[in-house]
Protein backbone atom coordinates (compact mmCIF):
# COMPACT_ATOMS: atom_id res chain seq x y z
CA UNK A 1 0.00 0.00 0.00
CA UNK A 2 1.28 3.32 -1.00
CA UNK A 3 1.68 6.12 1.32
CA UNK A 4 -0.85 8.51 1.50
CA UNK A 5 -2.62 10.90 3.77
CA UNK A 6 -5.76 9.19 4.98
CA UNK A 7 -9.28 10.87 5.42
CA UNK A 8 -11.93 9.26 6.77
CA UNK A 9 -15.24 10.63 7.37
CA UNK A 10 -17.47 10.83 10.02
CA UNK A 11 -20.86 11.16 10.40
CA UNK A 12 -23.41 12.59 13.31
CA UNK A 13 -21.21 15.81 14.21
CA UNK A 14 -24.19 17.73 13.00
CA UNK A 15 -26.83 16.44 15.11
CA UNK A 16 -29.30 16.82 12.67
CA UNK A 17 -32.34 14.85 13.91
CA UNK A 18 -35.00 12.89 12.03
CA UNK A 19 -37.89 14.44 10.85
CA UNK A 20 -40.50 15.98 13.53
CA UNK A 21 -43.91 14.40 13.28
CA UNK A 22 -44.87 17.45 15.21
CA UNK A 23 -47.35 18.93 12.42
CA UNK A 24 -48.64 15.41 11.43
CA UNK A 25 -53.04 16.13 11.92
CA UNK A 26 -56.15 13.97 11.49
CA UNK A 27 -59.36 15.43 10.45
CA UNK A 28 -62.41 13.73 10.76
CA UNK A 29 -65.90 14.47 9.49
CA UNK A 30 -69.16 14.05 7.88
CA UNK A 31 -69.04 13.72 4.11
CA UNK A 32 -70.42 12.41 0.67
CA UNK A 33 -69.11 9.45 -1.24
CA UNK A 34 -67.87 10.55 -4.69
CA UNK A 35 -68.33 7.63 -7.38
CA UNK A 36 -63.71 7.04 -8.60
CA UNK A 37 -63.03 9.95 -5.73
CA UNK A 38 -63.55 10.00 -2.02
CA UNK A 39 -65.15 6.74 -0.24
CA UNK A 40 -66.95 6.86 3.15
CA UNK A 41 -64.85 4.80 6.42
CA UNK A 42 -61.82 5.23 4.12
CA UNK A 43 -58.36 6.99 5.41
CA UNK A 44 -56.61 9.33 3.50
CA UNK A 45 -53.01 10.77 4.09
CA UNK A 46 -52.99 14.15 2.55
CA UNK A 47 -49.55 15.87 2.08
CA UNK A 48 -51.14 19.01 -0.20
CA UNK A 49 -54.59 20.51 -1.48
CA UNK A 50 -53.75 18.91 -4.56
CA UNK A 51 -53.88 15.26 -2.91
CA UNK A 52 -57.79 16.47 -1.97
CA UNK A 53 -58.81 17.48 -5.42
CA UNK A 54 -57.56 14.06 -6.79
CA UNK A 55 -60.60 13.00 -4.11
CA UNK A 56 -62.90 15.24 -5.84
CA UNK A 57 -63.01 17.25 -2.60
CA UNK A 58 -63.07 20.70 -3.81
CA UNK A 59 -65.46 23.58 -3.62
CA UNK A 60 -68.13 22.06 -5.61
CA UNK A 61 -68.00 18.97 -3.32
CA UNK A 62 -68.51 20.84 -0.46
CA UNK A 63 -71.73 23.41 -2.36
CA UNK A 64 -73.48 20.15 -3.84
CA UNK A 65 -73.40 18.51 -0.57
CA UNK A 66 -73.96 21.12 1.54
CA UNK A 67 -70.66 20.43 4.07
CA UNK A 68 -67.58 21.96 4.73
CA UNK A 69 -64.73 19.57 4.06
CA UNK A 70 -62.62 20.94 1.15
CA UNK A 71 -62.94 24.19 3.04
CA UNK A 72 -60.99 22.97 6.13
CA UNK A 73 -59.34 21.16 4.22
CA UNK A 74 -58.06 23.97 1.84
CA UNK A 75 -57.91 26.36 5.10
CA UNK A 76 -54.98 23.23 6.84
CA UNK A 77 -53.00 23.82 3.85
CA UNK A 78 -53.18 28.07 3.37
CA UNK A 79 -52.18 27.69 6.96
CA UNK A 80 -49.72 25.14 6.62
CA UNK A 81 -48.56 24.13 3.41
CA UNK A 82 -45.80 21.58 4.46
CA UNK A 83 -48.60 19.96 7.55
CA UNK A 84 -49.79 16.55 7.07
CA UNK A 85 -53.25 15.70 7.14
CA UNK A 86 -54.99 12.41 7.43
CA UNK A 87 -58.59 12.37 7.02
CA UNK A 88 -61.19 9.95 7.39
CA UNK A 89 -65.18 11.02 6.25
CA UNK A 90 -68.18 9.24 7.62
CA UNK A 91 -71.99 9.45 6.25
CA UNK A 92 -73.77 12.67 7.85
CA UNK A 93 -76.46 10.62 9.83
CA UNK A 94 -73.12 9.43 12.10
CA UNK A 95 -73.36 12.05 15.14
CA UNK A 96 -70.73 13.93 16.53
CA UNK A 97 -71.11 12.31 19.55
CA UNK A 98 -70.10 8.88 17.51
CA UNK A 99 -67.43 10.18 15.57
CA UNK A 100 -65.83 10.70 18.83
CA UNK A 101 -66.69 7.97 20.70
CA UNK A 102 -63.63 5.44 21.82
CA UNK A 103 -65.93 2.32 21.52
CA UNK A 104 -66.79 2.74 18.20
CA UNK A 105 -63.65 1.52 15.63
CA UNK A 106 -65.07 3.20 12.86
CA UNK A 107 -64.73 6.82 13.19
CA UNK A 108 -61.78 9.00 14.92
CA UNK A 109 -60.39 5.60 16.46
CA UNK A 110 -60.14 4.13 13.34
CA UNK A 111 -58.59 6.96 11.84
CA UNK A 112 -55.73 6.82 14.86
CA UNK A 113 -55.55 3.56 14.64
CA UNK A 114 -54.67 3.32 10.51
CA UNK A 115 -52.32 6.84 11.18
CA UNK A 116 -50.19 4.24 13.64
CA UNK A 117 -50.85 6.86 16.44
CA UNK A 118 -49.20 9.58 14.22
CA UNK A 119 -51.52 12.01 14.79
CA UNK A 120 -50.64 15.05 17.74
CA UNK A 121 -54.09 16.81 16.86
CA UNK A 122 -56.81 15.72 15.77
CA UNK A 123 -60.28 17.95 14.51
CA UNK A 124 -63.55 17.25 14.32
CA UNK A 125 -66.04 18.77 11.55
CA UNK A 126 -69.73 18.04 12.17
CA UNK A 127 -71.65 18.36 8.75
CA UNK A 128 -74.96 16.52 9.37
CA UNK A 129 -78.19 15.93 7.07
CA UNK A 130 -80.01 19.13 8.39
CA UNK A 131 -78.24 22.66 9.51
CA UNK A 132 -77.20 22.78 13.59
CA UNK A 133 -79.03 25.82 15.37
CA UNK A 134 -78.22 24.54 18.87
CA UNK A 135 -75.17 23.23 20.34
CA UNK A 136 -76.77 20.22 21.87
CA UNK A 137 -74.89 17.78 19.88
CA UNK A 138 -71.76 19.76 20.51
CA UNK A 139 -71.84 19.34 24.45
CA UNK A 140 -72.68 15.91 23.92
CA UNK A 141 -69.62 15.15 22.22
CA UNK A 142 -66.98 16.95 24.17
CA UNK A 143 -66.88 14.76 27.05
CA UNK A 144 -66.55 11.56 24.60
CA UNK A 145 -63.83 13.33 22.79
CA UNK A 146 -62.05 13.68 26.39
CA UNK A 147 -62.27 9.71 27.01
CA UNK A 148 -61.22 8.75 23.64
CA UNK A 149 -58.21 11.21 24.22
CA UNK A 150 -57.61 9.68 27.97
CA UNK A 151 -57.55 5.97 26.13
CA UNK A 152 -55.23 7.05 23.50
CA UNK A 153 -52.43 8.42 26.34
CA UNK A 154 -52.81 5.09 27.71
CA UNK A 155 -52.33 3.54 24.64
CA UNK A 156 -49.07 5.76 23.87
CA UNK A 157 -51.04 7.82 21.34
CA UNK A 158 -51.39 11.03 22.94
CA UNK A 159 -53.68 13.40 21.01
CA UNK A 160 -55.34 16.94 21.50
CA UNK A 161 -58.52 17.16 19.58
CA UNK A 162 -60.11 20.23 18.70
CA UNK A 163 -63.71 20.35 17.93
CA UNK A 164 -66.18 22.52 15.75
CA UNK A 165 -67.94 24.45 17.68
CA UNK A 166 -71.15 23.75 15.53
CA UNK A 167 -74.06 25.53 16.74
CA UNK A 168 -72.67 27.69 19.47
CA UNK A 169 -75.26 29.94 20.93
CA UNK A 170 -73.22 32.87 22.77
CA UNK A 171 -77.15 33.95 24.36
CA UNK A 172 -76.42 30.53 26.32
CA UNK A 173 -72.84 29.77 26.82
CA UNK A 174 -71.55 26.88 28.40
CA UNK A 175 -68.32 27.19 30.85
CA UNK A 176 -65.79 24.81 29.20
CA UNK A 177 -63.83 24.87 32.25
CA UNK A 178 -66.21 23.33 34.19
CA UNK A 179 -66.57 20.94 32.20
CA UNK A 180 -62.59 19.52 33.54
CA UNK A 181 -61.94 18.54 29.60
CA UNK A 182 -58.16 19.46 29.51
CA UNK A 183 -57.50 17.43 26.27
CA UNK A 184 -60.31 18.81 24.81
CA UNK A 185 -60.54 22.86 22.39
CA UNK A 186 -63.56 24.04 20.82
CA UNK A 187 -63.21 26.58 17.78
CA UNK A 188 -66.51 29.02 17.26
CA UNK A 189 -64.56 31.24 15.30
CA UNK A 190 -65.18 31.86 11.62
CA UNK A 191 -64.60 33.37 8.23
CA UNK A 192 -67.85 35.79 7.82
CA UNK A 193 -68.18 34.59 3.84
CA UNK A 194 -68.42 30.93 4.84
CA UNK A 195 -70.60 31.53 7.41
CA UNK A 196 -73.09 33.38 5.49
CA UNK A 197 -73.21 31.13 2.67
CA UNK A 198 -76.27 29.04 3.49
CA UNK A 199 -78.19 27.64 6.74
CA UNK A 200 -75.64 24.80 7.10
CA UNK A 201 -72.73 27.13 7.69
CA UNK A 202 -74.20 30.17 9.88
CA UNK A 203 -73.31 28.08 12.74
CA UNK A 204 -70.04 26.25 11.89
CA UNK A 205 -66.50 26.69 13.45
CA UNK A 206 -63.29 27.49 11.10
CA UNK A 207 -61.26 23.84 12.49
CA UNK A 208 -59.28 23.94 9.55
CA UNK A 209 -57.46 27.21 10.32
CA UNK A 210 -57.05 26.18 13.52
CA UNK A 211 -55.84 22.40 12.76
CA UNK A 212 -53.31 24.22 10.67
CA UNK A 213 -51.81 26.69 13.12
CA UNK A 214 -51.55 24.19 15.60
CA UNK A 215 -49.69 21.67 12.81
CA UNK A 216 -47.50 24.84 12.18
CA UNK A 217 -46.47 25.80 15.75
CA UNK A 218 -43.80 24.58 17.96
CA UNK A 219 -45.19 22.69 20.71
CA UNK A 220 -44.53 25.20 23.39
CA UNK A 221 -45.83 27.79 21.14
CA UNK A 222 -48.96 30.07 21.80
CA UNK A 223 -50.95 29.85 17.66
CA UNK A 224 -52.24 33.63 19.06
CA UNK A 225 -48.59 34.86 18.82
CA UNK A 226 -49.23 37.73 17.20
CA UNK A 227 -46.10 37.96 15.30
CA UNK A 228 -46.02 34.51 14.09
CA UNK A 229 -49.51 33.75 13.21
CA UNK A 230 -51.53 36.13 11.25
CA UNK A 231 -54.08 34.32 9.48
CA UNK A 232 -55.94 36.92 7.05
CA UNK A 233 -56.15 35.55 3.76
CA UNK A 234 -58.13 33.47 0.97
CA UNK A 235 -61.94 33.38 2.69
CA UNK A 236 -60.83 35.03 5.95
CA UNK A 237 -60.93 38.41 5.24
CA UNK A 238 -63.60 39.15 7.83
CA UNK A 239 -64.46 36.97 11.11
CA UNK A 240 -67.46 36.27 12.87
CA UNK A 241 -69.57 34.35 15.38
CA UNK A 242 -72.35 32.88 14.59
CA UNK A 243 -72.22 34.85 11.68
CA UNK A 244 -72.35 38.04 13.40
CA UNK A 245 -69.71 40.25 12.30
CA UNK A 246 -66.55 41.53 13.75
CA UNK A 247 -67.77 44.89 13.65
CA UNK A 248 -70.78 43.53 15.32
CA UNK A 249 -69.06 41.85 18.21
CA UNK A 250 -69.04 43.71 21.58
CA UNK A 251 -66.01 44.04 23.41
CA UNK A 252 -67.94 42.41 26.41
CA UNK A 253 -69.36 38.95 24.34
CA UNK A 254 -66.03 38.38 23.21
CA UNK A 255 -64.62 38.58 26.70
CA UNK A 256 -67.67 36.50 28.05
CA UNK A 257 -66.70 33.58 25.23
CA UNK A 258 -63.10 34.29 25.76
CA UNK A 259 -63.67 33.56 29.82
CA UNK A 260 -65.45 30.48 29.19
CA UNK A 261 -62.99 28.81 26.96
CA UNK A 262 -63.06 28.74 23.57
CA UNK A 263 -61.32 29.89 20.90
CA UNK A 264 -62.56 32.20 18.26
CA UNK A 265 -60.53 34.67 15.92
CA UNK A 266 -59.97 38.50 16.82
CA UNK A 267 -58.32 41.56 15.65
CA UNK A 268 -56.42 43.63 17.83
CA UNK A 269 -56.37 47.50 18.04
CA UNK A 270 -54.26 49.20 15.29
CA UNK A 271 -53.86 45.96 13.59
CA UNK A 272 -55.83 45.38 10.10
CA UNK A 273 -54.77 41.09 10.45
CA UNK A 274 -56.97 38.29 11.83
CA UNK A 275 -55.16 36.59 14.73
CA UNK A 276 -56.71 33.84 17.55
CA UNK A 277 -57.86 35.05 20.93
CA UNK A 278 -56.32 32.26 22.84
CA UNK A 279 -55.27 28.84 22.95
CA UNK A 280 -57.89 27.96 25.69
CA UNK A 281 -59.04 24.05 26.65
CA UNK A 282 -61.66 22.70 28.76
CA UNK A 283 -59.38 22.34 31.68
CA UNK A 284 -60.34 23.77 34.94
CA UNK A 285 -59.03 27.29 35.67
CA UNK A 286 -55.97 25.56 37.90
CA UNK A 287 -54.80 22.73 35.88
CA UNK A 288 -51.31 22.74 34.47
CA UNK A 289 -53.17 22.06 30.61
CA UNK A 290 -55.03 25.14 30.93
CA UNK A 291 -53.61 25.99 27.05
CA UNK A 292 -53.22 23.62 23.78
CA UNK A 293 -49.03 24.06 24.36
CA UNK A 294 -49.59 22.58 27.76
CA UNK A 295 -50.98 19.54 26.05
CA UNK A 296 -48.59 19.47 22.87
CA UNK A 297 -45.58 19.59 25.16
CA UNK A 298 -46.38 16.84 27.47
CA UNK A 299 -47.31 14.77 24.58
CA UNK A 300 -44.48 15.12 22.92
CA UNK A 301 -42.19 14.50 25.68
CA UNK A 302 -44.59 11.33 26.27
CA UNK A 303 -43.86 10.32 22.92
CA UNK A 304 -40.18 10.70 23.34
CA UNK A 305 -39.74 9.41 26.48
CA UNK A 306 -41.86 5.74 25.59
CA UNK A 307 -39.70 5.68 22.53
CA UNK A 308 -36.61 6.35 24.34
CA UNK A 309 -37.22 3.59 27.09
CA UNK A 310 -39.29 0.95 25.02
CA UNK A 311 -36.39 -1.26 24.11
CA UNK A 312 -35.41 -1.83 27.85
CA UNK A 313 -38.64 -3.08 28.47
CA UNK A 314 -38.81 -6.90 30.03
CA UNK A 315 -34.61 -6.07 30.51
CA UNK A 316 -32.89 -7.98 32.98
CA UNK A 317 -31.17 -4.69 35.16
CA UNK A 318 -28.62 -5.94 37.63
CA UNK A 319 -28.91 -4.94 41.70
CA UNK A 320 -26.40 -4.25 43.99
CA UNK A 321 -25.33 -7.69 45.57
CA UNK A 322 -24.88 -6.39 49.26
CA UNK A 323 -28.20 -3.88 49.00
CA UNK A 324 -30.37 -4.81 46.41
CA UNK A 325 -30.56 -1.39 45.48
CA UNK A 326 -30.02 -0.22 41.71
CA UNK A 327 -26.01 0.43 41.01
CA UNK A 328 -25.30 3.89 39.82
CA UNK A 329 -23.79 2.41 36.74
CA UNK A 330 -27.20 1.32 35.52
CA UNK A 331 -28.96 4.32 36.99
CA UNK A 332 -26.82 6.59 34.78
CA UNK A 333 -27.18 4.29 31.56
CA UNK A 334 -30.86 4.59 31.83
CA UNK A 335 -31.20 7.88 32.92
CA UNK A 336 -28.73 8.34 29.51
CA UNK A 337 -31.42 7.54 27.05
CA UNK A 338 -34.13 9.94 28.69
CA UNK A 339 -31.87 12.91 28.64
CA UNK A 340 -30.61 12.48 25.02
CA UNK A 341 -34.22 11.92 23.67
CA UNK A 342 -35.61 14.92 25.84
CA UNK A 343 -32.64 17.28 25.02
CA UNK A 344 -32.40 16.29 21.31
CA UNK A 345 -35.99 16.50 20.90
CA UNK A 346 -37.10 19.25 22.65
CA UNK A 347 -34.53 21.35 24.34
CA UNK A 348 -32.66 22.01 21.28
CA UNK A 349 -35.33 23.03 19.29
CA UNK A 350 -36.35 25.85 22.32
CA UNK A 351 -39.55 24.06 23.15
CA UNK A 352 -38.68 23.75 26.70
CA UNK A 353 -36.59 25.94 29.58
CA UNK A 354 -35.09 22.51 31.38
CA UNK A 355 -36.04 19.61 32.09
CA UNK A 356 -34.85 16.83 34.80
CA UNK A 357 -35.07 12.97 33.73
CA UNK A 358 -34.57 10.74 37.31
CA UNK A 359 -34.28 7.56 38.47
CA UNK A 360 -34.10 7.13 42.10
CA UNK A 361 -30.94 4.37 43.56
CA UNK A 362 -33.16 3.28 46.56
CA UNK A 363 -35.81 1.06 45.19
CA UNK A 364 -36.31 -2.44 45.29
CA UNK A 365 -37.13 -3.80 41.66
CA UNK A 366 -36.28 -7.46 42.46
CA UNK A 367 -39.99 -7.34 44.57
CA UNK A 368 -41.73 -4.90 42.48
CA UNK A 369 -40.08 -5.44 39.23
CA UNK A 370 -40.97 -2.09 38.01
CA UNK A 371 -38.29 0.47 37.31
CA UNK A 372 -39.84 4.14 38.84
CA UNK A 373 -38.83 7.10 36.66
CA UNK A 374 -39.52 11.14 37.11
CA UNK A 375 -39.38 13.26 34.29
CA UNK A 376 -39.69 16.96 34.60
CA UNK A 377 -40.15 19.83 32.55
CA UNK A 378 -39.57 23.40 32.75
CA UNK A 379 -41.66 24.82 30.44
CA UNK A 380 -41.23 28.28 27.96
CA UNK A 381 -43.83 30.52 29.40
CA UNK A 382 -46.24 32.65 27.30
CA UNK A 383 -47.06 36.85 27.53
CA UNK A 384 -50.19 36.65 27.56
CA UNK A 385 -50.60 40.13 29.19
CA UNK A 386 -48.29 43.12 28.68
CA UNK A 387 -47.75 45.69 31.23
CA UNK A 388 -46.21 48.94 30.78
CA UNK A 389 -45.72 51.49 32.95
CA UNK A 390 -45.90 55.70 31.46
CA UNK A 391 -45.13 58.52 32.64
CA UNK A 392 -43.23 61.70 32.64
CA UNK A 393 -40.31 62.97 34.28
CA UNK A 394 -38.59 66.43 35.28
CA UNK A 395 -35.16 66.06 35.14
CA UNK A 396 -34.75 69.11 36.80
CA UNK A 397 -36.47 67.37 39.95
CA UNK A 398 -34.10 64.44 39.82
Amino acid sequence: MLNDVVITKVNGGLGRLLPLTDMISGLIANGVAVSGGVQLGTTYKLQRLEDATALQINAAYDTTNNVLVYEHIKEFFRINPNGVLWVLLVAKSVSFADMVDKTITTTAKKLLIDANGDINQLGVAYNPTSAVSTDTALLAAIPKAQLLAEEEYDLHRPVHIVLEGKGFDSTNITDLHSLEVPNVSVMVGQSKTVAGVSAHTTRYGAIGTLLGAISLASVNESIAWVRKFPLLGDNLQDFAIMNVASTSLTESLKSDINDAGYIFFNRPSRRTNIYFNDTHTGASLTSDFLYIENNRCINKATRLIYDALLDDLNAPIKVDPATGKLPSVVVKAMEALGNKAVEEGMLRADELSGFSFTIDEDQNILSSSELATELTLIPTGTARKITVKIGFSNPFNS
